[in-house]
């Protein structure tokens, strides 16, 4: 027997359900729930309490009508501790019940109607663990942006006399190819102003046969 199950049997009351860990003792007797650790005995009335949820610190909070029972929830293995407050609710029910008023007699009415049963007591309420909260919110993807289409190239038409003027410019060329080697003796400006002016005049032919429309 440990040191805290000691203490509550010094209390001289039977326990229906006890849990023991080690910071602390737990006991359901026929009308309290009973908590011993080191700061002492605390107790709560079965039938007054409605709700067990978690408290503050790291505790867990037995709340009654008027007062609460804080219960460490380091004092107990975690898995024992539920499956002890699951029967709680057992035991919290049949309390409610047995001090429920009593149904009234029945009242001597001339049309010897029976009076309307009383509403059964209401069970208590349990807190569920509420869901961690996201940390995070997610945000829909934003739409890609259309590809923009790459500009078609512009189809140029070809120029119809090409071929003519290649074939001037030729010509042009040698011209003046053939009067510079027969006028070798020529004076010499009018040789250059020949040869410059030739060429200058086929390239300019020969250009416009490359060129597009």
């Amino acid at each position: 027997m440990g040191k805290y199950e000691a203490a509550f049997s010094q209390l001289g009351e039977r326990a229906l359900a006890q849990l023991e860990g080690p910071g602390g003792f737990l006991a359901v007797t026929e009308t309290h729930l009973v908590f011993v650790d080191e700061g002492g005995v605390q107790r709560l009335e079965l039938a007054r309490i409605r709700r067990v949820g978690r408290g503050e610190a790291g505790t867990l909070a037995v709340q009654g009508e008027e007062a609460s029972l804080l219960i460490p929830l380091k004092a107990f293995p975690l898995e024992e501790l539920k499956a002890f407050l699951e029967g709680l609710k057992l035991h919290v029910t049949r309390a409610r019940k047995a001090t429920a008023p009593p149904p009234p007699g029945r009242a001597a009415l001339p049309t010897q109607e029976a009076a309307p049963p009383p509403k059964p007591a209401k069970p208590p309420v349990w807190e569920e663990e509420a869901p961690p909260p996201r940390s995070s919110v997610e945000l829909a993807p934003e739409p890609e942006p259309a590809p923009t289409p790459a500009p078609q190239p512009v189809q140029r038409g070809r120029n119809p006399f090409a071929l003519a003027l290649k074939v001037l410019s030729l010509l042009t060329l040698g011209y003046t190819v053939g009067f510079l080697a027969l006028n070798p003796g020529a004076d010499p400006w009018v040789l250059a102003g020949v040869a410059l002016g030739g060429l200058g005049l086929a390239l300019t032919e020969w250009s416009s046969a490359t060129s597009s429309r």
